[in-house]
């Protein structure tokens, strides 16, 4: 007899598939925002996602574009009056519609550039833990297409480790665009860890120079010559936890595992409080099927800011494949009281959860949620089926079979 429930192949078959925040995220390909403003060092243009790209929304019916880009700039700065010295992620908003993401530059310049077709710069990598809305040129279709529509949406930055910060549009649009200012980090008291390491606050001239110039080059995509320069910043300043972290993830982009590992380690005992390292070893174990300690490893991210999303979502990942339910329901549960959009997947690997533990109402729940955030999603169809074989009057759930499980891959 066949029940509805996830097959044991599945724990096989799944992996990783988010875009992972500014201090995991691979380099090269999906660039970050550069930016406009005096002082500002190098910018760059992402990489545009298309409408069919896994976890993309997509444009909605009738939403609009800007006639013309629309551009919001500011500039963030640590509480000291100095620029943020690793690049963090910023996000806009507009009520309740899906925000926009992006990273500063070194200096903490950051411009989002909305409208204009390929001139906008939506970079679907930035963060982990902000939702995002379809393919970069539309923004919700209450805003219109008028140099007034960005009134009331809000600039928001979350950086573990750091206050929130966040400011509300109240200006209209000039040709220029929306002016923010200037915002400032201001630590948390009693914050374990932290995605700024301490040791980027001390870095030697040279070194700083080097990890600039492979930051730039990596935005680029000239991944060759970004590892060089890395590799440079590190020689000169062995302490220098961002650049290992950089390093870490150029090496697996590369598909050098471990050097990347190597690399991850290195940053950690740079600065065992830097939250970064620690995702990026945790994805790269998981894609290696290295579960447990893929597991153990964003336990250890969650130890030092257990708000993260992302690191959840590894552990409801990893927990369901070495078939830890209970643990892996839990850790769902978690990732689901984040932002979620860029974990496209969750909500269905959550059904697939609840339907090993043949918790048939939930896991109806589970993919109704993900129909209703992702309606032309990858696995939609396979939610709906499964989801009509559940709410079929009159038929025991437990003797129905569900369709084919799909594959749940980067």
């Amino acid at each position: 007899m066949n029940r509805l429930s996830s097959c044991k192949c599945m724990a096989v078959l799944i992996t990783l598939t988010v875009a992972l925040p500014s201090w995991a995220q691979k380099s090269g390909g999906s660039g970050s925002s550069g930016s406009s403003g005096s002082g500002s060092s190098g910018s760059s243009t992402p990489s545009q996602p298309s409408s069919s790209s896994p976890g993309s929304v997509g444009q909605l019916p009738g939403q609009p574009q800007f006639p013309t880009p629309v551009f919001v700039n500011g500039r963030i700065l640590m509480d000291t009056g100095q620029p943020v010295p690793e690049a963090v992620s910023v996000s806009l908003g507009c009520g309740i519609q899906s925000m926009q993401v992006i990273q500063t530059d070194l200096k903490g310049y950051f411009q989002f550039t909305l409208g204009g077709g390929t001139q906008s710069n939506m970079d679907f990598s930035a963060s982990s833990d902000a939702p995002m809305s379809g393919s970069g040129a539309q923004m919700p279709s209450r805003l219109g297409g008028s140099q007034s529509a960005l009134t009331g949406c809000e600039v928001r930055v979350s950086v573990p480790g750091y206050m929130p910060l966040s400011k509300t549009i109240t200006d209209r649009a000039d040709m220029t665009g929306v002016e923010i200012g200037t915002l400032r980090l201001t630590r948390l008291a009693g914050a374990t860890g932290s995605s700024i390491s301490v040791t980027s606050l001390m870095v030697p001239n040279d070194a700083r120079k080097e990890f600039e110039k492979g930051d730039k080059d990596s935005r680029n995509n000239h991944l060759d010559s970004a590892t060089q320069h890395l590799e440079k910043a590190v020689s000169e300043y062995d302490k220098y936890a961002a650049a290992w972290n950089k390093l870490g993830n150029l090496y697996a982009t590369g598909k050098e595992i471990e050097k990347s590992r190597q690399a991850y380690e290195k940053a950690i005992v740079a600065d065992p409080h830097y939250i970064p390292p620690y995702l990026g070893l945790a994805s790269l174990e998981l894609q290696n099927q290295e579960i447990e300690p893929s597991v153990e490893a964003a336990g250890k991210a969650l130890d030092l800011d257990p708000s993260i999303g992302v690191a959840n979502y590894i552990q409801a990942i990893g927990n369901f494949r070495l078939n830890r339910l209970d643990a892996a329901d839990k850790s769902a549960q978690m990732a689901e009281k984040t932002p979620h959009q860029s974990m496209p997947d969750l909500h269905a690997l959550h059904a697939k959860i609840l339907l090993q533990k043949q918790d048939y109402p939930n896991a109806a729940a589970q993919m109704r949620a993900y129909l209703k955030e992702f309606p032309q999603g990858r696995f939609a169809d396979e939610m709906k089926k499964d989801l009509q074989q559940i709410d079929q009057p009159g038929t025991d759930a437990g003797n129905k079979s569900v369709s084919a499980q799909p594959q749940i891959a980067p």
